[in-house]
């Protein structure tokens, strides 16, 4: 009994004493700077130039603190970025990764985006994009008739139709697409100018560096093959000869409502043959020209005339994307389906390059707008 009772008079002794000690209080949310956007700069081999932009709540206009250093990793430049603000750094709100085009091609976005993976304070929808220039005059620009910078790049890269053309990943998704032994990765690239920021092409990278560019045009293509249903609009002109010798202009909008793509690997592996059918339902949203295309023969005309221009420039595109050894439109994968043994993302790519491709363009018109 005496143990027992010495046992419950120092249990009780010490729950008295915990109240005695200093509580260590976590700060508040007003004492914290929230990352939205963070930028990387190529400086040399050992270092890179970290900006980041931190939004400033206020009664009248949100404003943003920006502030920059020079590190070898990410985690040195927060210690460093650390010191210089008032307030507590924090990358839970960190919505946007921005990296220079340099940096891109000449030390690859991998590490950079392994160690942001791998930290359990960052979330999931973090997008990436790169920019033309430096990441640090995008920050830190002035931007007329736009929110704050951080609400402006997260609106802007995040997935629309009208900008279809790009994919638009998050830090899970490139690690994906960096990690893949059937695709190459692909993301935004930006460009800053009058006081505006424009998805302007698409970065084509080998594993983690930056190797190229294709336009938006080439984009939309690109996207079609990667199975998306909802392409955006695209122009086309076409140059006519009348009997009189003249040149005639024909010019046409088409509004994709439906894209369906099936791509099948054929032959041996000595020499695959990629077989793309591509089938797109659309409205003729605007048209210029002579054609009468209430008439069902010249309707046709006007329909392989698409088609034709069309398969001609997806082959263009991918007997180019062939030759760089690059795959943004994920094609190796209907070899892999029919390959037996161990694949490698070498062995993908040496059977993509010789490979013939075939593109078949099957397209329905099924509405007009303006015609002229």
């Amino acid at each position: 009994m005496k143990r027992a009772s010495w046992f419950i008079a120092a249990v009780v002794l010490l729950l008295c004493l915990c109240g005695c000690g200093r509580e260590i209080e976590r700060p508040s949310l007003e004492d914290m700077a929230m990352i939205g956007v963070m930028g990387f700069d190529y400086v040399d081999r050992e270092k890179i130039d970290v900006t980041v932009s931190v939004p400033v709540p206020a009664r009248n206009k949100e404003t943003t603190q920006v502030y920059s250093t020079h590190a070898s990793m990410t985690s040195e430049a927060m210690l460093n970025l650390a010191t210089k603000a008032e307030r507590t750094m924090s990358l839970s709100q960190l919505r946007v990764i921005l990296f220079s085009e340099e940096y891109a091609r000449k030390a690859g976005i991998g590490k950079v985006i392994l160690d942001l993976y791998r930290n359990p304070i960052v979330g999931e929808n973090v997008y990436i994009a790169v920019v033309k220039g430096t990441a640090k005059d995008v920050i830190k620009g002035t931007y007329n008739h736009r929110p704050e910078i951080n609400t402006y790049l997260n609106n802007l890269l995040r997935p629309r139709v009208e900008t279809a053309f790009s994919s638009f990943a998050t830090i899970h998704d490139f690690v994906f697409m960096m990690t893949s032994n059937t695709m190459d990765p692909t993301l935004p690239y930006l460009i800053h100018s009058n006081g505006e920021i424009q998805i302007f092409k698409v970065a084509l990278f080998r594993v983690d560096r930056m190797i190229g560019l294709y336009s938006q045009r080439e984009g939309k293509l690109v996207q079609g093959f990667l199975g998306r249903e909802r392409l955006p609009r695209m122009s086309f002109e076409f140059q006519h000869e009348t009997k009189t010798g003249k040149k005639q202009t024909e010019k046409i909008v088409f509004d994709f409502v439906r894209a369906q793509t099936k791509v099948r690997s054929k032959g041996s592996l000595k020499k695959p043959v990629i077989s793309i059918d591509l089938r797109v339902r659309g409205m003729l949203v605007g048209y210029s020209g002579n054609k009468d295309l209430e008439k069902r023969s010249q309707l046709r005309t006007l329909v392989q005339e698409l088609e034709t221009r069309i398969k001609k420039e997806s082959m263009k595109m991918l007997v180019r994307f062939q030759k760089q050894g690059v795959d943004p439109a994920q094609l190796e994968e209907s070899i892999r389906q029919k390959y037996d043994g161990k694949w490698t993302r070498e062995t993908g790519l040496a059977l993509y390059k010789k490979a013939r491709i075939n593109v078949k363009v099957h397209l329905e018109i099924v509405g007009f707008g303006t015609l002229k």
